[in-house]
């Protein structure tokens, strides 16, 4: 059953999980930066309302596929630190050997079937996923994360139409960072990859739901995320929800920085406030739960910088590939 009103104790573990992903990423930031992480990393802060307000409404067993900016989604869903962390300094111990980077890190224990460094290309994957939920009725649901510049890609469209063809028990989610990224820049050419401002409104050419709302507001997320995924898990079919985001550290570790104009576009800034104003959050609180997080992701990184290299002979492993007469 849906349930729309958040108490005090889910508000805290909403503002836990924003706060283990903020801490995880500025920890990742700078193993980067010693050149810890080999793989390029792309961030997802200043999006951790969406991820954490979605992933709420979410069973262990339903499915996302991700983006090249997948953290935030993979914390939100659940998955183990450890490995994760493990798999992005390209330890033997990591989810998948050590081979994914944080782009392809696959987790099927965890719901988390595939991150992506093509833009847009687990879109359609998602609705793989959706079309074995439905067939198996389970009731299980997958959410599809991609970026307004995704949302051009036509396996991305094809994908849209198809599941609304088919009804299938998916939401696709876009992130959609361009109005701020290019004012953080400073050009003056508005949507440089849509002539629309709200990518949502793509939805009426299908004949599903599509709305536009604020990501940095956990609480708003949390609300009409529960509502898609209600709808989907009935069998009513997918939709297509927007969430405008103020993307702080842009696609790659380090290409932007944070704007004091943006600080309160701050998905844990607006929540922290919140929360202060309903007398759930103390100074008190807030400084166990970031200490509490902050030793969570040390021992992750710990486990990962102790992990022993993959043999050279693991690169020939787990590769599939066509066989061709030459």
């Amino acid at each position: 059953m849906l349930k729309s009103v958040i108490d005090n104790a889910e508000f805290l573990e909403l503002y836990r999980l924003m706060i283990r992903i903020r801490t995880y990423e500025t920890t990742m930031r700078s193993l980067a930066r010693e050149g810890k992480v080999p793989a390029r990393f792309g961030m997802y802060t200043g999006q951790e309302g969406v991820a954490v307000g979605v992933s709420a409404h979410l069973k262990k067993e339903d499915q996302i596929g991700s983006t090249h900016r997948p953290v935030g989604h993979l914390i939100a869903k659940g998955i183990n630190l450890n490995k994760l962390t493990a798999e992005l300094c390209a330890k033997s111990t990591g989810f998948n050997k050590g081979k994914a980077g944080s782009y392809h890190v696959f987790d099927p224990e965890s719901g988390c079937l595939g991150a992506n460094g093509i833009v847009g290309a687990s879109v359609p994957m998602c609705a793989g996923y959706a079309l074995r939920n439905q067939i198996k009725n389970d009731g299980l649901i997958t959410v599809s994360y991609f970026g307004e510049g995704a949302s051009n890609q036509g396996g991305v469209l094809e994908t849209l139409n198809l599941a609304a063809c088919w009804n299938l028990p998916i939401v696709f989610i876009c992130e959609n960072s361009s109005p701020i990224i290019q004012r953080m820049l400073g050009h003056e050419i508005d949507y440089p990859q849509l002539t629309i401002e709200n990518v949502s409104i793509r939805a009426d050419g299908y004949g599903i739901p599509g709305y536009t709302y604020n990501g940095w507001d956990v609480e708003e997320v949390y609300r009409v995320a529960g509502v898609a995924i209600e709808r989907a898990r009935l069998g009513k079919g997918p939709s297509l929800l927007e969430f405008k985001v103020h993307q702080f550290e842009g696609n790659l570790e380090g290409r932007l920085e944070a704007n004091e104009k943006d600080r309160p576009y701050c998905p844990i800034d607006f929540l922290t406030k919140k929360l202060r104003i309903k007398g759930v959050l103390d100074k008190e609180i807030e400084e166990k739960i970031r200490s509490q997080e902050v030793e969570l992701v040390q021992k992750a990184v710990d486990f990962a910088i102790s992990s022993p290299e993959p043999e050279i002979s693991e690169a020939y492993t787990d590769v599939f590939g066509g066989a061709f007469n030459v």
